[in-house]
């Protein structure tokens, strides 16, 4: 393995905050694999470089290296995303360990996954137009289970807060949630730009 590689592997597991064996979670590896790793011992199948390289992904600008690095160090599940397809941009700690999964989806469309009320969502094209005219400053969702992966059934309840943006012509959302009760009623509602304070 080249010693970029092991550099990479480390820092990455350093500027998150992970240990050895969160970030060994994260990539369905063991402990002592990523701890090789990071010695230049052994290399990731390409599989799990490229994955290593999406989870690396570094925005252009400094909004969105800014809002990418509060994103990573987030505690709570939050993602950023460019939409409107919801390419996946960068996720934090707290939403690898909702749902591991995820990490396969960083750089990818979340469109073929979007369940429940993110389909709803997605399908309600008056909104998707308020969002894309900067009608919409953000949407606040109760959901369970808004994406098609493994993790789908035990996700829980969460109330989401999705604020929207552009950024050199591109529209971005980032989306940061709080466990909700697990009986409330799922649904949105979205906040127009004269409501928002």
């Amino acid at each position: 393995m080249s010693r970029d590689w092991a550099e990479f592997v480390r820092r990455y597991r350093l500027r998150h905050a992970l240990t050895q064996g969160q970030l060994a979670t994260v990539m369905g590896v063991s402990q002592r694999t990523v701890s090789r790793w990071e010695r230049g011992e052994d290399a990731p199948s390409l599989v799990l470089q490229r994955r290593l390289r999406d989870l690396g992904w570094e925005p252009t600008g400094s909004l969105l290296a800014g809002l990418a690095l509060s994103v990573r160090h987030c505690p709570v599940p939050r993602a950023l995303s460019r939409t409107p397809q919801l390419r996946l941009q960068a996720v934090s700690a707290g939403a690898i360990l909702k749902r591991p999964a995820i990490v396969d989806w960083i750089g990818k469309d979340l469109v073929p996954i979007a369940r429940g009320v993110l389909q709803e969502m997605l399908d309600d094209t008056q909104l998707q137009r308020s969002i894309a005219n900067r009608e919409i400053a953000c949407i606040v969702a109760t959901t369970r289970g808004v994406l098609g992966t493994g993790e789908r059934q035990r996700a829980g309840t969460f109330r989401t807060t999705i604020s929207y943006f552009f950024q050199d012509g591109a529209l971005y959302s980032d989306a940061i949630s709080a466990a909700g009760p697990p009986n409330a009623r799922v649904g949105y509602r979205a906040m127009p730009m004269d409501e928002a304070v």
